[in-house]
Parts: C-alpha cells; structure tokens; sequence
C-alpha cells in the first residue's frame, strides 16, 4: 500500500515539475512569434508538455487519488469484518 502511495506522490510531483518548467518556458518568450520564426520546436514541446502535465494533474492523479483511498477503506472494512 505504501508503494502505491508513493507511486501516486511522485508521479505528482513530476507532472507538477513538468507543468513549471514548460509554463515557464512559455511564459520567457512569446509562443506566436516564436511559431512564425525559427524556434518553434521548442514552444511546440513546451506546450505538448505543458497540456500533458495540465491534463494529468486535473484528471489522472485525482481519479487515482481516489481509487488509493476507496480501497484503503475497503481494505479497513475487511479486515475489521474478519476479526468479528
């Protein structure tokens, strides 16, 4: 259980990493011009990065959060219903 937990932490804190540094990123320069000119590959890892990290923060690890904590419960009631 504590492996899962663990798990879920740092795959959060990563994806909030991620989020900073590309919205860092993006935030240094200015992503149209950026397009137009020479250096739009890095605006376009920058911000595939950054809609990743955002959909993983929003919808991944919430979910995932509450599948942790469900079955920590069902695990809690079971193991209280053995002992009776």
């Amino acid at each position: 259980m504590k492996r899962h937990a663990r798990l879920l932490v740092g795959a959060a804190v990563a994806a909030g990493i991620l989020h900073a540094v590309a919205g860092g990123h993006l935030a240094a320069l200015d992503p149209v011009a950026a397009l137009r000119g020479s250096g739009g590959a890095g605006v376009v890892v920058a911000a595939v990065g950054l809609i990743a990290a955002r959909l993983f923060l929003y919808f991944v690890v919430p979910a995932w959060a509450a599948l942790f904590v469900m079955t920590a419960i069902a695990r809690a009631i079971g193991s209280w219903r053995a002992e009776r």
